[in-house]
């Protein structure tokens, strides 16, 4: 008899876990996994359906609890609205680079050169100090965008070769006449 009982518990246990709720058809939430408001405000109604009506339960506990669920809503709301103000920024950060990169395209700009890797790529990376950087001077032809960084294709000087420089790495930026300098 008493294997029997192990078996059906078992068979309980399994059949729970398959249908991910419980005996009472309450869904099961896994470590881990999010939660909303949504089920906060089930559980409070399931709470209040649910108490004993000889025994209820102080009603200052559900006034604290619908403000935690206030709480939450407002704060759910407030993360949402910084997300899409965030969003809006980087748009508007990404278009004014574009814009200004654009009307530099005619202009002579000195920026500091990608550092070259030894698998032949090249990166801007801040291993070394400002002073020991390599600049670059040349005329920007045009300018484009990848994965969001704005990048001039500067023709440069030494070389006649055209290469695509990040915007953050432009140092100075001055007119196409050769004949500035005295």
């Amino acid at each position: 008899m008493n294997n029997l009982k192990t078996v059906s518990n078992e068979v309980n246990t399994q059949s729970t876990r398959a249908s991910d709720k419980t005996e009472n058809g309450t869904p099961i939430i896994m470590p881990g996994k999010e939660t909303d408001k949504d089920l906060f405000l089930k559980m409070l109604v399931a709470q209040m359906s649910n108490q004993d009506p000889f025994n209820p339960q102080d009603p200052t506990q559900y006034v604290t609890q619908l403000a935690q669920f206030n709480s939450l809503e407002q704060m759910m709301n407030l993360n949402d609205g910084m997300e899409y103000l965030m969003g809006m920024t980087n748009g508007l950060l990404v278009n004014s680079a574009m814009s200004t990169a654009t009307s530099l395209i005619g202009k002579k700009v000195e920026a500091y050169a990608p550092i070259e890797e030894p698998d032949g790529e090249s990166s801007e990376g801040d291993s070394s100090e400002d002073s020991d950087k390599k600049t670059l001077t040349g005329v920007v032809e045009g300018v484009h965008m990848k994965d969001g960084i704005v990048y001039m294709d500067v023709r440069i000087d030494e070389t006649k070769e055209l290469k695509s420089i990040e915007y953050a790495a432009l140092i100075k930026v001055s007119d196409n006449n050769t004949n500035t300098e005295k």
